[in-house]
Order: C-alpha cells, then structure tokens, then sequence
C-alpha cells in the first residue's frame, strides 16, 4: 500500500475516445468525510500521489490508487468519489478538489462462513472489533472447526503502521492467543496446541512478503485409540515449546489457482526448542514453482517442495508431530495422505527430509469459449510426480503419471479430479490408484 506506482491508463485510440492527458490539472485540495473515531494522521499518507498529478488523466488514476489504499486500511465500509473544480481563495489554475465520502466499519462485526485447507474444509465463524484506538487496530476472534475434527480459536490484536515513514513496507505487528486441535489419523496420534504468538510482517519493494514470528506455549501429544503402536505414545504427553519462525512469500503468478505464466516462491525457515533459550532443531520448508506459456492457452507447469529437519541430538529429540508426512492429492498423487513416507507397525512413522515434483502441461476445455465464463473455471492436465524422502538422491523414487480435471473455487483454491497411475513406490506405501480427489490452494 501507498508504494507510488500507478495504475497504467487505458489506451485511447477508438473513434470518440476522448485524451485527458491533453489537459493539465493539479489537486488543490483533498477532503475525506465521514471519519468519526479515526485519527487524521492514519489516512493523511494514503491520499499523497493525488498531489503528483500533472494531468486530468493522472487525477483519475490516482484518485482510484488511493480509494483503494484507504479502503486496505480497514477503517471505511465503502466510499465514494467526488471530484469538482477547485474554488475559493486558495484555487489554482487548472486546480481540482477530490473528495472522499466515507461510512466507517461499525465497532463489531462478524462473519459465518467456509474456508478450504488443503484436503480438508471448515466451518468457521468470527467476531471483528475494527479500528479500535483510531488507528486501524483490531481485535478478532475466529473459531473454526473442519471435518477431519481439527479446530481452531485465536484471539488475536493488530496494530498496522501503514501511516508512518514506514508506510510503504506495509508494516504490522500481531499478538494472538491460540489454542489448535489437529488428528493424525495415519499416525494415529492428536495434537494439542496453546499459546502465544508474536507475529511482525512487512513487503519488500519487489513483492515479497515477510513475516517474523515468535511463538510460546504447549504443545500435548494424544495417542488417538488403543491401537496407536508405543512408538507413537513415546511422544505423547504434554511439553513446551518454543519456536523462532520465518515465513517468505514472492507471488509473481497471473493468477493464484489457473498461473499461465510467472513464479511462484514460498519458503518456511523455523527454530525450535523446548525452552526460551534452548533451541536444538532446525525445519525449513520450500516450494517453488514456475509457469511458462506456450500456445492456445496451454501452458507449461514445474513445480517443486523440499524439506528438511537437523536436530542437536544432545539438546532436543524431535517430535513426531514435526516430521513430514509426504503423499497425497497436494504433494504426491497417486499415494494416500501420508502414503509416501515410512511406515512402522501399520503407521505412517514420517521422515525428516523429502523431495517432491511435478511436471504439468495444463490446458482450457476444448471449446470453453462457448461456455462463457463458466468454462473458464475449469481446466485439464497431464502430469508426473515424482519425489521420494529421507534421502535427497533418486533412491527409493516415487512417480506417478496421470490425467485430470480441476474446478477453481474463488481466487485461491481450486478442486481435481485425477485418474492416477503409480509408477514407482515401496512396498511399505500406501498407493491409489485410479481416480483421486483433491482439494487445496498448493499443490505439486
């Protein structure tokens, strides 16, 4: 938010189209009405490129620019837009007045809705206090429970610093009380989660995302039945843990769901310990992702995850809930969820490193302009997984070759209908093969 970069204007050349960059204009004044608990200074630096404008073309533009700004700040409900020639004494030449007409967020709202995970879907309902102390703080409660019986509360204050020389980072701070719930069911095992996490995220210039987290509390381990193996129950029990996070993100995809084009990075770095001092492991998660167009609206797809876990054996032993667990629609089709990794006494054990890729070549329905928009919600594809785990060679490969269908849901998710053929596993995996069904928002 407010980075300075505007909007491109549309190409005028139609007959009848008419040039606003042939008349000169300067904002004299801006005005933004309706603010009622908000503090001045908060929306001051959202409205500064309106004073650049050297033409009526560049006033529209940026009027539009900062509309939206204000509108991320999450103070305002809606907006509207008046723009009129300047007048009184301190008018100018080719002056103009840009007012904002706004209607602030109530004191509490809240929400009931749905959100996908990745294989798994939840209900989730949440209760907003916007704007607190007048500078866009918040105070959110969100409870949300899916049906594989993982739930969620948080309890969470924000404080963004959009207003200050800052501004252009995109700068904020978080501190949220937790409390999480999530089954294992191929391992057999629960885990239960409570604490408090410090979270400060920013944007670089280029597009990447960052945030910091620091995260305390405990962490309990539930063998879920009398059939859990005892390798599994040695982890159980309730313990405390520390843990120093990292989290990039550079999205340079067209889209998030269909990308056609663009590259896609999104690495996890995380310190952890079983006391504030006492850090002994060390887990890092990366995936990438490159799009390439070819022709016809087909396009090439390469995709990759890595992981790896190090650990001081003489500090900190490492939990079962930490491992990775590769396998299923999201990483490895063709295998079962957690299907592609180790198995002990029936179990999936996991694994402390693992690879995976994929190959895609994606492509419209045939003769989807004839549907309309709708067919632009579906789209076809040939792939090939292959990865394997606790090993970084091609020992032990796993592959999978296939034919699908995937339905986007929103601008983040999507669904696939997957015939899948396994060719190559151990025989200790859990294959599937035939017809597989995903849902997500990252897949392999």
């Amino acid at each position: 938010m407010g980075s300075g970069k505007s909007k491109e204007p549309p190409v005028s050349g139609r007959k009848g189209d008419v040039d606003f960059t042939r008349y000169k204009a300067r904002v004299d004044c801006v005005k933004i009405q309706g603010l009622g608990r908000t503090h001045d200074d908060y929306v001051q630096r959202a409205t500064r490129d309106l004073f650049k404008a050297t033409n009526f073309q560049d006033v529209i533009v940026e009027t539009t620019n900062v509309k939206d700004n204000l509108m991320q700040l999450g103070i305002f409900k809606n907006l509207k837009i008046h723009i009129d020639v300047s007048k009184g004494p301190q008018a100018t030449k080719n002056g103009y007045e840009v007012s904002f007409e706004g209607v602030e967020l109530s004191r509490l709202t809240g929400s009931i809705g749905t959100e996908l995970g990745q294989n798994d879907g939840a209900a989730t309902a949440e209760l907003t206090s916007p704007n607190i102390f007048g500078r866009g703080e918040r105070l959110s409660l969100n409870y949300s429970y899916s049906y594989v019986r993982s739930s969620v509360l948080n309890l969470r204050l924000t404080k963004p610093y959009y207003h200050t020389v800052l501004g252009d980072y995109a700068p904020e701070t978080s501190i949220g009380i937790f409390k999480h719930s999530s089954p294992a069911p191929a391992s057999k095992f629960r885990t239960d989660e409570t604490g408090v996490l410090l979270d400060f995220s920013f944007t670089l210039p280029f597009g990447l995302s960052n945030s910091l987290q620091y995260e305390i509390g405990m962490k309990e381990i539930f063998a879920m039945d009398k059939l859990t193996p005892f390798f599994v129950r040695e982890n159980c029990g309730p313990k405390l843990a520390g843990i120093i996070r990292y989290i990039g993100v550079f999205e340079g995809r067209d889209s998030n769901v269909f990308p056609t084009n663009g590259v896609f990075v999104k690495t996890t770095q995380e310190l952890m310990g079983s006391s504030l001092s006492q850090f002994g492991v060390m887990k890092s998660d990366v995936h990438c992702e490159l799009n390439v167009p070819l022709f016809a609206g087909i396009s090439l797809q390469m995709c990759g995850r890595v992981g790896m876990i190090l650990n001081d054996k003489l500090k900190e032993g490492i939990p079962i809930n930490q491992l990775f667990f590769p396998g299923g629609p999201q990483s490895l089709r063709g295998f079962e969820v957690s299907g592609a990794c180790p198995y002990r006494e029936g179990v999936a054990a996991g694994c402390q490193s693992y690879w995976t890729s994929g190959l895609h070549i994606w492509s419209p329905l045939p003769f989807s302009s004839y549907f309309g928009g709708f067919g632009n919600l579906f789209r076809t594809h040939l792939f090939y997984n292959f990865g394997t785990c606790n090993t970084f060679t091609t020992d032990k490969l796993r592959s999978t070759a296939g034919v699908g269908l995937a339905f986007r849901i929103g601008q983040k998710a999507r669904i696939e209908f997957n015939y899948c053929q396994p060719l190559s596993f151990e025989p200790s995996d859990r294959v599937k093969k035939g017809f597989q069904f995903g849902i997500g928002y990252e897949f392999i």
